[in-house]
């Protein structure tokens, strides 16, 4: 939402001069821009202190390219987001950019509504071979679709284990569980009565209902989430049943499974001694606990695994040239090395630029978080999650029926996968279940 003021007259008088717009979305700062810039809607679902940040960026880009006027558009919740690019996009009239994950990319490829990008970075206001070679392994691969690519890494993150090292060093440990065994050993430990009444007050861990949790589990003890031709679900393989049994001991055993974010509030609250979460978690938690706390990488089960979660950003086909290569500027300008640090220490995302992890901005960071700079170096061996849209609509099944009915305790983890994976097999229209 912004507010322009009009100068009536004056302004048409003055149309090739520079005028001051006000941004209410940073408070009143005021930004200079010429009249007549080249206005580009972006969509997205950035809140909170996130989007408080993405607002002050867009803000400095606008300020430092006065040609240009980005519109920070928030649609609260990415379920609303897509429904409304969707719905644009059927009625022709998408913005110029948005956030997208990878399986609302697929859809917009097939209906000719995103803009291939690799013209831009191929042109002369592209990417050298030296900036391509540079973001991390794997993300521009994920946003090319037959060899083009159609998006840019925008929000990714990794899965964080955050520790109570007040709680650790009360029972003598002195570092972060580094396997499945020392996960749950730990965990164990951590888990007491602590004012003798007979009930547990303090557990070793705990968490939410969560399919990103069981999918890191699941590479971590080798398995896969579909088969290799993208077409089967393989998640209930037995890699996967240890994987969710696993999952089912630790948080029922020695955790506590929570609603929302409520396990987030126990360990702020110093209940809990470790939780898993999004490196973006730390944004929303930092402040609220008074103890020492380090952030580690996830331990490893028969080998080391995590999946980047987060989305991208698309360019609509139907836009303008000049929005396109007003988009493109943006885009561009958004992950580079300096700027790409500076949004990871304000949010918790991850950079996509390898040269930005040893930047100032990122420095300072890595400094202040106990842990962290070993949690981004999970970024060389990550994975990425399926992009079909059949998966988009078949990782529901696996969270609210395989994890949940397993954590509720309403079917065994092998019931549970089995059942989620006829469901998945739906989604592949056409495919007999396994």
């Amino acid at each position: 939402m912004k507010r322009i003021f009009t100068f009536g007259v004056l302004a048409v008088a003055l149309a090739s001069t520079v005028v001051l717009l006000a941004g209410c979305g940073g408070g009143g700062e005021e930004e200079t821009a010429a009249i007549g810039a080249v206005k580009v809607p972006f969509w997205h679902a950035m809140g909170g202190p996130l989007g408080d940040a993405l607002d002050e960026l867009v803000l400095e880009f606008n300020a430092t390219h006065p040609e240009i006027e980005v519109e920070s558009i928030s649609m609260g919740r990415y379920q609303a987001l897509s429904q409304k690019i969707m719905a644009a996009v059927a009625a022709g009239e998408p913005p110029v950019l948005a956030q997208a994950y990878e399986a609302w990319t697929g859809e917009l490829i097939e209906n000719g509504s995103a803009e291939p990008l690799q013209g831009f970075f191929d042109g002369p206001d592209g990417l050298s071979e030296e900036d391509l070679a540079d973001f991390v392994p794997g993300m521009l691969d994920n946003n090319t679709w037959d060899g083009v690519v159609y998006s840019f890494p925008f929000n990714k993150s990794v899965r964080a284990l955050y520790l109570n090292k007040n709680l650790f060093e009360a029972e003598g440990l002195t570092r972060a569980p580094a396997t499945w065994r020392e996960y749950e050993d730990m965990a164990r430990r951590l888990t007491k009565d602590t004012d003798g009444d007979g009930e547990i007050d303090q557990w070793g861990t705990a968490g939410q209902i969560s399919a990103w949790m069981f999918e890191n589990l699941l590479i971590q003890n080798g398995g896969q989430i579909l088969t290799d031709d993208g077409k089967h679900a393989a998640f209930a393989r037995s890699e996967g049943v240890e994987a969710l049994e696993f999952m089912v001991r630790l948080l029922t055993k020695y955790g506590k499974v929570t609603s929302g974010y409520e396990y987030q509030n126990d360990f702020q609250a110093g209940k809990v001694g470790m939780i898993e979460g999004s490196t973006v978690s730390l944004s929303f938690m930092e402040g609220k606990y008074t103890f020492d706390m380090a952030v580690a990488p996830l331990p490893a089960g028969k080998q080391k695994g995590c999946f980047v979660a987060g989305t991208n950003v698309v360019i609509f086909a139907e836009a303008k040239q000049q929005e396109k290569e007003a988009a493109w500027k943006f885009i561009k300008w958004f992950t580079s090395p300096d700027v790409t640090a500076r949004w990871a220490a304000k949010t918790g995302y991850v950079p996509v630029r390898m040269s930005a992890i040893e930047s100032e901005a990122m420095a300072a960071r890595l400094d202040e978080v106990e842990g962290l700079r070993e949690v981004l170096a999970q970024l060389e061996f990550a994975s990425y999650e399926p992009r079909s849209a059949a998966w988009y609509a078949g990782r529901k099944h696996l969270e609210e029926g395989a994890v949940e009915g397993a954590l509720r305790q309403i079917l065994t983890p092998k019931e549970a996968l089995q059942g989620s994976a006829e469901a998945v097999e739906a989604e592949f229209l056409g495919v007999v279940p396994m």
